[in-house]
């Protein structure tokens, strides 16, 4: 059984502070080892549920935050930037699951640690009437593939988006936000103790949410700033609909992704 892990640091136990998702501070790479250990939590639990490979894609800011040494044999790393699908970098339609590890909610969640979308520059992202973050984002792009998100892990709030997107999925919630920058922290080893429990959970399940299918409807892209906006513009394949939204309709939801980080890129003036 092989699973695909895609592992972001606002979301990780015992991270809550700007500093701690900051490369180059000192702070950052205590967070590291946060991460670390999360992903280690969850890579047991899958392993004692019957993994046999298991695909690792480091998602946070220029993706790598992540030591290879003493990962198990069965374990790859998928590290750098930029690389085709971001943060799901490594997913493929042979992957029985996939979880999201350290996930935090979307941009504009009141009380939601370090809550975005992506980026700073994204005020939101629609698909028709319903308003996405990366969760949604990312899951559909396991969903591409056919490949179910079975475990999420993060604070209560991207707790509750999991729980309306993805009803089935099991969610390990290792904080409880209080404002942005403020959380309520479980220990290390009942954070850990949760990700390891919850992983074996969600793959030892007798059935396994169905893969998100977002449908056929454009994303629509809100920037923060006319400005980031009108860089995101040059992408080819986007329509400006407003001062700071544009609407991305391309063949099928992996193609419109492809351009959604292409305007990412434009937007903050930098490969993503």
């Amino acid at each position: 059984m092989k699973v695909f892990i895609s592992v972001d640091l606002e979301g990780i136990s015992g991270v809550f502070a700007e500093e701690q998702i900051t490369v180059g501070t000192v702070a950052h790479q205590t967070a590291c080892g946060y991460m670390r250990d999360d992903v280690d939590a969850v890579i047991e639990g899958c392993l004692a549920a019957g993994a046999t490979e298991i695909v690792v894609a480091d998602g946070h800011g220029r993706n790598a935050n992540l030591r290879f040494e003493g990962l198990p044999d069965s374990v790859t790393l998928v590290s750098g930037s930029p690389i085709p699908l971001s943060m799901m970098d490594g997913v493929s339609s042979d992957c029985a699951a996939a979880m999201l590890i350290g996930y935090h909610a979307r941009a504009g969640t009141q009380a939601a640690v370090l809550d975005h979308t992506y980026t700073y520059d994204v005020s939101r992202v629609r698909v028709g009437d319903r308003e996405i973050g990366e969760i949604g984002l990312n899951a559909a792009v396991a969903g591409s593939f056919g490949v179910p998100v079975v475990l999420v892990s993060g604070d209560d709030k991207a707790a509750s988006e999991v729980s309306s997107l993805i009803p089935q999925a099991t969610c390990a919630v290792v904080k409880h936000g209080m404002l942005r920058t403020a959380a309520r922290l479980l220990s290390p080893g009942a954070a850990r103790g949760r990700l390891r429990e919850s992983a074996q959970r969600a793959l030892s399940a007798p059935s396994r949410p169905q893969p998100l299918d977002l449908g056929d409807d454009p994303l629509r892209v809100t920037f923060v700033s006319t400005g980031t906006c009108d860089r995101a513009c040059r992408c080819p394949g986007v329509n400006r609909i407003s001062a700071r939204e544009v609407e991305i309709d391309g063949a099928d939801y992996l193609e419109e992704f492809h351009i959604f980080l292409a305007c990412l890129a434009l937007a903050e003036g930098a490969a993503r």
